[in-house]
């Protein structure tokens, strides 16, 4: 299954020129896309980013053509809101979300999963080990570098990592119990949640991946579920998951 994205307008030398999902954009977009895969079809094609600018019924719109001309299978949305993501379910069903979602940020818990669960739409967290920060593996004395999106996000100044600790803390000890790591807990906790949740953790190693991977095999009870909620709930988590430019850009 191939999923990408469309909904940033790109220059030349790949400078983003920001949000742009007017009808004629998106079926330009996916040529491109189409070309660079090597695919017939898309089989799962997210907007990756709400355009304000652009009614949510004519992006739906746009897709449904697409769809028509059996260049894309399945419609996407990312960081949408609720109401938003009715609207467009309305002209062309909505197969999944992919929202962030973790122990970390649990927003999508308010309105969005119980809107997913009503209208059968699969969920799909990012981010679900909090950008790394829920693997144990990041502490107040990490440093990033320039190009690091976490340089610039407020959860992962030094301040905030050492107030945070007390999270990965908390994975930790039930790693310990259950011969997991934190980052198998952290993804084993968003499995247990709904069958219909699909967590994508990103990596570049090997290894990283089979570890989880192995998080498919981790059991948590309900009796850990309970605990894991009830200590979270003492835990509150410091600083913006964003910058204030970006977070603007997310639930619309």
């Amino acid at each position: 299954m191939i999923a990408t994205k469309f909904a940033y307008e790109f220059g030349p030398n790949r400078e983003n020129r920001g949000l742009n999902s007017r009808p004629e954009h998106i079926k330009q977009m996916t040529e491109g896309s189409l070309k660079r895969l090597r695919v017939e079809a898309i089989d799962l094609y997210y907007q990756h980013r709400v355009d304000p600018d652009v009614p949510i019924e004519e992006v739906a719109g746009a897709v449904k053509d697409l769809i028509q001309e059996g260049k894309v299978k399945h419609f996407g949305m990312s960081e949408a809101a609720a109401p938003t993501i009715r609207r467009a379910h309305a002209i062309q069903p909505v197969t999944a979300v992919q929202s962030e979602y973790s122990l970390w940020w649990r927003r999508p818990e308010a309105e969005v999963l119980p809107m997913c669960e009503e209208l059968g739409i699969g969920f799909v967290p990012y981010s679900p080990l909090g950008k790394g920060f829920l693997t144990g593996k990041i502490d107040e004395t990490t440093t990033f570098d320039s190009g690091d999106l976490r340089s610039r996000i407020p959860r992962f100044t030094p301040e905030a990592r050492k107030a945070n600790q007390a999270l990965v803390d908390l994975l930790g000890s039930i790693a310990q119990r259950k011969q997991a790591t934190p980052a198998q807990i952290a993804l084993a906790w968003l499995l247990a949640q709904k069958p219909w949740i699909v967590p994508i953790p990103g990596t570049t190693k090997l290894h990283r991946l089979e570890e989880n991977i192995g998080a498919a095999t981790v059991e948590l009870t309900p009796d850990d579920l309970r605990e894991i909620e009830r200590a979270a709930a003492q835990i509150t988590i410091q600083g913006a998951r964003y910058p204030e430019e970006l977070e603007r850009s997310t639930n619309l």
